[in-house]
């Protein structure tokens, strides 16, 4: 089984591989034949999360991707501090009902009284979330092992392509930019895969990108909305489209 590293990013195309994207690499065990994807965004001209992951996803299709039965799509600013992660990673993929598998994951998505009165956001929240990040505490419980999750950080989304197959790609969420990770996991429990988070050793530095004025200046133009309104609107057709799957706990 093979395993395809999908880097979105903002970073200058000829410019030097970031530290963060070589910490991927040279501690997997497979770091002398692991493909590394790059989808380069600017502010001219900047295809989003969900833009650059099905771009990414198509042309994964083609040599050298096309063997990669799993895709990594892991954000540029996450540092890899164990040994051998895509060993665990693909481990967690020999058994064929795992679809996604990721770094930091909540048992519990969703209230239980979502969709038994009226909508709002915070009803989407997720709980009892476990990760292995130098900050792990601040964000739920440190997390070494492995175990089923009803929904993923969007830092790391493994996806077994088969699932974004049959899914026919990542979804048209408004905005492009929030909420794929719900999404995918969402696909997930719809088509009947495993969502598993690995505690693995790491550290996502997050937050970089949708706090910089090119961003807003980005949403604005391309999107005519605020961060805020998108942020928004990608949760109403989150709660509108996965009415099937939600709430999703594991016990």
């Amino acid at each position: 089984m093979k395993l395809t590293l999908c880097i979105a990013t903002m970073r200058p195309r000829e410019g030097i591989v970031p530290d963060t994207v070589m910490s991927l690499v040279q501690t997997a065990t497979q770091r002398d034949d692991m493909p590394v994807l790059w989808h380069w965004n600017t502010p001219e001209h900047n295809d989003g999360v969900v833009g650059s992951y099905n771009a990414m996803y198509r042309e994964s299709t083609q040599y050298p991707y096309a063997d990669s039965e799993i895709l990594a799509y892991i954000h540029d600013d996450v540092w890899i501090r164990e040994e051998g992660w895509d060993e665990r990673v693909l481990k967690e993929f020999e058994d064929p009902t795992v679809g996604v598998v990721g770094f930091g994951g909540a048992r519990h998505h969703g209230s239980p009284d979502l969709y038994k009165i009226p909508y709002k956001l915070q009803q989407l929240a997720r709980f009892d979330y476990y990760s292995n990040v130098d900050d792990a505490e601040t964000h739920g419980t440190r997390f070494a092992d492995v175990c089923d999750v009803a929904v993923l950080d969007g830092f790391s989304v493994i996806v077994r392509r088969e699932l974004l197959d049959r899914a026919g790609g990542w979804p048209n969420i408004p905005g492009g930019f929030h909420n794929y990770d719900y999404a995918i996991c969402g696909l997930a429990h719809r088509f009947n895969y495993r969502v598993r988070c690995i505690g693995i050793r790491c550290h996502h530095e997050g937050g970089k990108t949708s706090t910089t004025p090119q961003y807003q200046e980005w949403a604005a133009r391309e999107k005519g909305m605020t961060d805020q309104a998108i942020h928004e609107a990608s949760h109403e057709w989150f709660y509108d489209e996965f009415r099937d799957v939600m709430p999703w706990s594991c016990q």
